[in-house]
């Protein structure tokens, strides 16, 4: 089955995880929800519990997405509560975390250490040292439209292990099956063969 682990697609059908926003209301099939970096203000903290209400229904499969960012207005300090306190949520519902991260790699690796939920960074984009300091520390990499054109980010694809990756196409402009298309001849594999590769990650992701 061809997924999409992190969409804006408002087509109630679509296989994938929505990006939803706090107080969004539609109500796909899936969805994730969180309070990204860009969003914190002066009330994180009800918008937390938002969160939390809202990622205790069943067709909640993941939080976020949340995270650290070099260039928004919140502080890394405030950034790290609200994303601390967003891994409390996704560890008391045992739910994994979509993380967005910008140059802020160092950080988001050590505010994750010990946490046993899966950590999934979402829109992976960056080089091999970064990628392979992810995977080492447990992180799958969401890969996204990035992957069409971008050699290097090709070359990192093309190596890491199949157990350590999904496939998404975030706001971008691009159908998932040409995604998968471009993964699986970047691969050198057939596309049903990346599909089970994705289908097995993601049971294991979302515990299905």
């Amino acid at each position: 089955m061809i997924f999409d682990f992190h969409h804006h697609h408002k087509t109630p059908d679509y296989k994938g995880v929505y990006n939803k926003s706090i107080n969004e209301e539609f109500f796909p099939e899936f969805f994730s929800i969180g309070l990204h970096p860009q969003d914190i203000n002066e009330d994180w903290e009800s918008e937390i519990e938002k969160v939390h209400i809202a990622a205790k229904a069943p067709n909640c499969l993941s939080i976020g997405e949340c995270g650290l960012d070099s260039f928004v207005n919140a502080s890394i300090e405030e950034q790290i509560k609200v994303f601390k306190s967003q891994i409390v949520i996704a560890e008391d519902l045992q739910k994994p975390l979509t993380i967005h991260c910008v140059r802020r790699y160092n950080e988001v690796i050590m505010a994750c250490k010990g946490i046993r939920i899966p950590k999934i960074i979402h829109g992976f984009n960056k080089r091999e040292t970064i990628a392979t300091q992810l995977l080492q520390n447990g992180f799958y990499l969401s890969f996204g439209a990035s992957l069409l054109n971008n050699l290097s980010l090709q070359k990192i694809f093309q190596q890491i292990p199949k157990e350590s990756f999904v496939l998404e196409t975030d706001a971008a402009d691009i159908s998932i099956e040409k995604l998968y298309e471009k993964a699986a001849m970047i691969r050198d594999i057939s596309i049903v063969e990346l599909e089970n590769i994705v289908d097995y990650n993601l049971k294991t992701i979302f515990r299905w």
